[in-house]
């Protein structure tokens, strides 16, 4: 679970900054050149912090309630479990 969430925020990440690409105006299009000088390598980590925390916060509940899901399964099957050989004793002809 938490491989498939860390590859849905990268993901997230990559398509919330292409937007920045796509909605850019002809004029205004960030150029490869721009991305690699020093001061376009900072504004770029500054966009990238905040495109991942945006994605962290939207992905993180749905990662949390997951993980919980996940625990009430576990506990629901041990507990059935036991719940499963007290009625085959009581039941048992």
């Amino acid at each position: 679970m938490t491989s498939a969430f860390s590859y849905a925020e990268m993901v997230l990440t990559i398509a919330l900054i292409s937007l920045l690409f796509w909605f850019a105006p002809g004029e205004r299009a960030p150029d490869f050149q721009s991305i690699f000088s020093p001061e376009g390598e900072r504004m770029w980590q500054f966009i990238f912090a905040v495109a991942y925390a945006l994605v962290v916060a939207f992905l993180e509940p749905f990662y949390v309630g997951a993980g919980f899901g996940m625990y009430l399964n576990r506990r629901v099957e041990l507990e059935a479990w036991d719940i499963e050989q007290e009625f085959r004793r009581a039941f048992a002809p």
